[in-house]
């Protein structure tokens, strides 16, 4: 046991202590307020048809349950998905592989760590929808009961199970970030998908969130009041000005003993999971640990014998120098296409052709922020690489790093942004939708920045790839207001807030940076 506590210990207080989870739990705060809106909000949460439940502690528990499952999937898989790289590239990971410590207890005490990070989380969320009870709630029975049930069946298993696939996406997936995240990114839109699937009793089994077993108990409360051939359950940020809602009294859920024993089951198949991981988990054995897949980075397993030779100062071709920024943006952008396998290109390429066939909308709505999202990876790191190659102190130093090199990084990603997005750039200039145009030119830009920006005042790649999964699925979902590229909103005014929103992400990112150069 000394060993969990110690491995638990040391990487909860690593995580919490970090910038990312300070700013990821202070957002979770407002999340878990937005949760439940009140009467005269203008979106919904969660509804059956159009009824939505009275304020009281019973369907508190429960929306907040339902979303908080889905939200800490959302994120959580991406808080926690580095443990085992983190201790790669730090080197606690090749002591540990020389104890006599088991595979299978190295991964669950990862897992077990990323558990109490996310379970940090959840009780700060039960807190907020408390004090919401408090402060908004409708006066009634305090049934404290049906509060807290549909925490520990619903989101506390579910926490465990992402914190497990963390672990376990990782170790197939290895240094393939950019398949790690379409996996993962699919994976969640399947279960998230089959929620909505008609009312069939086997679905509340084999649902891993385990919110279709608290949406069927939902949709049986209403029918006892207003019975219906529709049972139209919808989860998630619905906006409506104008849209009809009628109140129920909720009283809470019906727990099935076979409900119960399936939310046990998923903890179990986590365990599972785990076990058939460790079983592939290669000991961080730097034998079989690749460093890079170009030839020139292979690991060296071998010494090569070379004869030393004179240099001659004269025949050393003379240094012809730049101070421009057209050679750093070809480099960045170069570094920018090169990075990940070649092969990824045809998906690529596939999202880029799908924007010229599928319908306007969809192929705005929905192929063009996913094929934005398959490049992740790439924005992640446009303004982290120099510290996470050591070279941050050698480019700082170098002939205005300022304007040349973040300018650079910027015009690059940009550059690419656009290249992906010319299709249907294409589309909407034929058709004359000038303002359209405008602002998938101004959401490229934006989206760039932003990246950039959250390198910058994060120090590393992780906060952007929580907050961008996070907008690209709300943005699939129809959420109107992560809109940041005009999908939704193909107006003049909405243009000139982007604009407004994009200058000011740009100058803070510059002072930012600037600030970072003085100190270094």
């Amino acid at each position: 046991m000394g060993f969990y506590k110690n491995i638990i210990k040391s990487d909860y207080l690593q995580r919490t202590r970090s910038y990312i989870f300070i700013i990821t739990l202070l957002g979770s705060v407002y999340v878990a307020y937005s949760f439940i809106p009140s009467y005269d909000s203008h979106y919904i949460t969660v509804r059956v048809n159009n009824f939505v439940g009275k304020n009281n502690l019973a369907w508190i528990g429960h929306v907040t349950a339902i979303m908080a499952s889905a939200f800490l999937w959302l994120i959580g898989f991406y808080l926690v998905n580095n443990s085992i790289k983190r201790d790669r590239e730090t080197g606690v990971g090749q002591i540990i592989a020389t104890t006599s410590v088991s595979n299978f207890d190295y991964l669950l005490a990862k897992a077990l760590s990323n558990f109490c990070v996310l379970l940090t989380i959840t009780f700060v969320i039960i807190l907020m929808a408390l004090g919401i009870y408090i402060f908004r709630g409708e006066s009634g029975n305090f049934d404290f009961i049906q509060f807290l049930m549909p925490y520990l069946l619903v989101t506390v298993p579910s926490v465990f199970l992402v914190s497990v696939l963390a672990i376990v996406f990782e170790i197939i997936f290895g240094n393939k970030t950019n398949l790690l995240n379409v996996a993962f990114f699919c994976l969640f839109g399947v279960i998230i998908a089959k929620t909505n699937v008609g009312n069939y009793p086997g679905l509340v089994y084999i649902d891993p969130l385990g919110i279709k077993y608290l949406a069927n108990q939902m949709v049986e409360a209403v029918n006892t009041i207003s019975p219906s051939s529709t049972n139209n359950f919808s989860a998630g940020y619905l906006f409506s000005k104008n849209q009809k809602k009628l109140y129920f009294d909720f009283q809470g859920s019906n727990w099935s003993f076979f409900y119960i024993l399936s939310r046990i089951s998923w903890i179990a198949i986590g365990f599972g999971l785990l076990f058939i991981a460790s079983r592939m988990f290669n000991r961080f054995d730097s034998k079989t640990i690749v460093l890079s897949k170009k030839k020139n980075f292979h690991l060296i397993v071998s010494e090569i014998k070379t004869e030393e030779k004179e240099i001659q100062l004269s025949k050393l071709s003379k240094t012809n120098l730049q101070f421009g920024i057209f050679p750093i943006i070809k480099i960045e952008f170069l570094m920018l296409i090169r990075k990940g396998p070649k092969w990824f290109w045809l998906i690529n390429f596939g999202g880029m052709i799908a924007l010229f066939l599928l319908p306007i909308n969809q192929a705005y709505q929905i192929a063009l922020p996913v094929l934005w999202f398959l490049q992740i990876n790439r924005w992640a790191d446009l303004s982290t690489k120099e510290k996470f190659f050591g070279t941050s102190n050698f480019i700082y130093s170098s002939f205005k790093p300022l304007h040349r090199l973040l300018t650079s990084q910027i015009l690059a990603g940009f550059l690419l942004a656009i290249f992906l997005a010319f299709p249907i750039l294409i589309r909407e200039l034929i058709a004359g939708n000038l303002i359209s145009t405008l602002a998938i030119i101004v959401g490229s830009l934006f989206l760039v920045s932003f990246a950039v920006f959250s390198g910058i005042i994060s120090g590393g790649k992780r906060l952007f790839e929580i907050l961008f999964f996070a907008v690209t699925y709300a943005i699939v979902n129809g959420v109107p207001f992560v809109d940041y590229f005009g999908g939704f909103h193909q107006d003049f005014q909405y243009l000139i807030l982007m604009i407004a929103v994009l200058l000011l992400v740009l100058i803070t990112s510059f002072l930012f940076r600037n600030r970072e150069i003085k100190n270094q």
